[in-house]
């Protein structure tokens, strides 16, 4: 699953989530915050799980959200980050996806595509992910509903639940019940985007209320949902290629 964001002040709440982040100042530099460091920034990379901040002072920026099990977020991380939990992006490279972004390129069609093609080159070489962990993922991703028992996925991968906990922590850096967590909430937001309201998003994602679904997504994006569907100027999702 992929996101895009383009609004005014999107997530000045300092939070984590499952994400790896792109930030694009359409307008000014924005203040980023993360690992103890605040700079001012027209791009930036951040892994995901990590405590970031993002203040645009009132500019307009973009924002992807790139689930980072998926092959062209393994290649941007690999590209931009290496260790290191986020990165500027060199100014050409800025210049060239605030094209996008606002959709003046005339190389990129879909701006989530013009996007990731912009930063992750395809000849990229990577780790292989343990095929078992890679086939876990497409099967909680095909699930309708994303709840399922430990048990049932320790089944499903051929491992005890044990070593499966540690081996998807491992491959993934997080736990699987976060996991389904963030693909419940990645649902909520795309029923939401296509039209349905914040309860109906919520209970179609296995949300007890829209409430429960507003914490959840404060909490892991630092913004309200109905502020992300009713008031960005511009919100994309779409279903990406696997691990």
């Amino acid at each position: 699953m992929s996101i895009l964001i383009r609004g005014e002040t999107i997530d000045v709440a300092a939070h984590r989530h499952h994400a790896l982040q792109v930030s694009i100042g359409l307008d000014e530099p924005f203040d980023f915050e993360c690992n103890g460091q605040t700079v001012r920034a027209k791009g930036v990379v951040n892994r995901s799980d990590v405590v970031h901040k993002l203040d645009s002072r009132g500019g307009e920026v973009a924002v992807l959200l790139l689930e980072p099990e998926e092959l062209s977020a393994r290649r941007i991380a690999t590209r931009w980050l290496g260790k290191e939990p986020f990165a500027l992006l060199p100014e050409p490279v800025t210049e060239n996806i605030t094209r996008i972004a606002i959709g003046s390129s005339k190389e990129a069609a879909n701006p989530i595509d013009g996007l990731i093609a912009a930063l992750s080159p395809a000849e990229e070489t990577l780790p292989r992910m343990d095929m078992r962990i890679a086939g876990l993922l497409n099967h909680l991703r095909r699930l309708p509903e994303k709840r399922v028992t430990l048990g049932e996925l320790a089944k499903e991968a051929g491992l005890s639940e044990s070593r499966l906990t540690h081996l998807f922590k491992q491959e993934t850096g997080v736990s699987i019940r976060r996991y389904l967590l963030w693909l419940r909430l990645n649902d909520a937001m795309s029923r939401a985007i296509a039209g349905a309201s914040l309860t109906e998003a919520a209970h179609g994602a296995g949300f007890s209320d829209s409430a429960h679904l507003t914490r959840t997504c404060r909490e892991m994006f630092g913004i309200n949902p109905f502020a992300v569907v009713r008031h960005s100027r511009f919100v994309q999702a779409q279903e990406n290629g696997g691990a």
